[in-house]
């Protein structure tokens, strides 16, 4: 049985701006402030938070989902195995964003795997007995929640777009500007994607070999678009991957 690891809570900065950041002191995609607002407050308050290393399981494919889970720090990777054998990442979660709604409805096995992706993750597990006597004493919440599982939905609909209607190097280069718009860290002279993104995670998030990413990403770097810096990707500027992916 899949258990959690030791509780902590660590904190990491976001380049988005209006988007979840616990740290920076908001919560969803809306900017709604978690500190300071009785919503927000009490949603942290609600949870138990825990601490992950990088590569470690947070809830496993077919695992009973118990509770719902809020990223408050690093980065969770969705994948889920499909019948081939191939592992196919469906998504990609920042601080703000919540999984394991399913508990809501009365559990159920999880679709996907949640692994945390790089060091300092940490999620707050919230019991749904706790956030459905949250939401009758607070209706906001429940708006709140919903917003980030449309804008989860969103993503998911927008990189499945991305992966029929492109090609490999636009749905690589499309899938970076979302990494840094929505994951990414201030850096000198651009933008730093996510500590421990390999070329095969972002292959599995695009479907595509590890051989074309690689050439992709030749490309951009070529054209001074990416570079590689401390082991981490960094785009200089993520709206000029848009014309690069047209082009």
């Amino acid at each position: 049985m899949l258990t959690d690891g030791p509780p902590s809570l660590s904190s990491g900065a976001a380049y988005r701006s209006g988007g979840p950041r616990v740290e920076g002191r908001t919560l969803g995609r809306v900017g709604a402030p978690v500190y300071g607002a009785p919503v927000g407050e009490r949603v942290l308050a609600a949870g138990a938070p825990r601490r992950y290393r990088h590569g470690a399981v947070i809830l496993g494919q077919g695992q009973t989902v118990s509770c719902l889970r809020l990223v408050t720090a690093g980065a969770v990777r969705l994948a889920a195995v499909v019948p081939s054998g191939r592992e196919v990442v469906v998504g990609l979660l920042g601080p703000g964003d919540v999984f394991g709604e399913i508990a809501l409805l009365g559990g159920g096995p999880s679709p996907v795997e949640a692994r945390a992706l790089g060091e300092e993750t940490a999620v707050l597990a919230i019991p749904p007995a706790v956030l459905r006597e949250l939401i009758r004493r607070m209706p906001a919440t429940a708006e709140e929640l919903l917003r980030l599982i449309a804008a989860r939905l969103h993503d998911t609909a927008a990189a499945l777009e991305e992966a029929l209607a492109h090609d490999v190097p636009t749905r690589v280069s499309l899938r970076l500007r979302h990494l840094a718009l929505a994951h990414g860290q201030a850096a000198e002279h651009g933008v730093a994607l996510p500590p421990r993104l390999t070329q095969e995670e972002i292959g599995r998030m695009v479907g595509a070999t590890r051989e074309s990413v690689n050439r992709t990403l030749a490309s951009l770097a070529a054209r001074g678009l990416v570079r590689l810096q401390d082991r981490r990707y960094v785009v200089r500027d993520p709206e000029a991957l848009v014309p690069a992916a047209d082009g």
